[in-house]
């Protein structure tokens, strides 16, 4: 089984010397390692050959769906793992995921951690239940989606997948792993912290209003299920309380209304007051206030 490690780079020279680094420490060694530069308006390309890396030079900026979907394509490997180039690697991935990449699987998943770039702290953890995996995956990844690191995907099936949405910008990578479960992949659990990713203030995920618009659009595509309709209404209500505190009342009634649609009442609460108040108040105020009441009232 040959297994490649596939990076998008975009204005990306600061990050190759500790990539580099990275990529000398890991044992065993992936069979190919292969950038790939969206148009870079620094040196990334040159800077990157000079490191000795092979760097796919992209005719046009595709976004990072559109990269990786290039770097899969040019890539002659078994399996795929994707690799953000600020991030960080456990020096003995392959040998933790590899046992789980057996004939009977489409792809392995783990978890990830989301820290800080200048103390290191703990943001967030991307984590599953294997046993909630196991027994339903398209509800799971639905509910939990997973970044794109947390994979270490075959190729063959990446690609009859389609790879990435590369209309999406964001939640592209929750996209592709919701569309494996939907499909019927086969999917393996390595519960383990096997990536890090170093969170700044400049990327994509750091801009909420824009993320949650694209966890919207998400809910909206895959509404077609009827039987995840209960986890997608949940998921949009709670959308729809994210956009309302981002001050987006436009997007979070397109929330509601999705919600509403597959069959929820909202707001969706066990507190008896805002259940009476329910008939006779608008839900995007209804929302308001419980959100307000939860956090006044722990």
């Amino acid at each position: 089984m040959s297994a490649a490690l596939l990076v998008p780079c975009y204005n990306a020279v600061r990050f190759l010397p500790r990539l580099r680094a990275q990529v000398d420490r890991l044992a065993p060694a992936f069979d190919e390692v292969l950038l790939a530069d969206d148009c870079s308006q620094d040196q990334t390309a040159a800077v990157a050959a000079s490191l000795g890396f092979n760097i796919l030079r992209l005719p046009k900026n595709l976004g990072p769906g559109g990269a990786r979907n290039a770097l899969a394509r040019a890539s002659r490997c078994d399996w795929l793992h994707f690799h953000d180039v600020d991030d960080e690697l456990a020096p003995d991935y392959l040998a933790r995921v590899q046992p789980a990449a057996v004939a009977a699987t489409d792809a392995v998943l783990h978890f990830t951690d989301f820290i800080a770039e200048d103390d290191r702290s703990l943001l967030l953890r991307w984590e599953f239940s294997p046993a909630e995996l196991a027994a339903d995956p398209a509800r799971t990844l639905l509910l939990g989606p997973l970044p794109t690191m947390s994979s270490f995907l075959r190729r063959r099936v990446f690609l009859d997948l389609g790879g990435f949405n590369e209309r999406l910008r964001c939640f592209e990578d929750g996209d592709l792993h919701f569309r494996l479960a939907h499909r019927g992949a086969r999917l393996a659990a390595v519960p383990e912290v096997l990536e890090w990713s170093l969170r700044r203030n400049d990327g994509a995920g750091s801009n909420q209003l824009y993320c949650f618009r694209c966890r919207l659009e998400f809910l909206e595509t895959y509404a077609t299920d009827a039987r995840l309709h209960p986890a997608i209404a949940a998921e949009a209500e709670r959308a729809a309380r994210m956009l309302l505190r981002l001050d987006d009342p436009v997007h979070a009634r397109r929330a509601i209304a999705l919600a509403e649609r597959l069959g929820r009442r909202v707001p969706h609460t066990q507190n008896l007051l805002l259940r009476l108040l329910r008939p006779i108040l608008p839900a995007p105020w209804l929302l308001r206030w419980q959100d307000r009441f939860r956090h006044s009232h722990p």
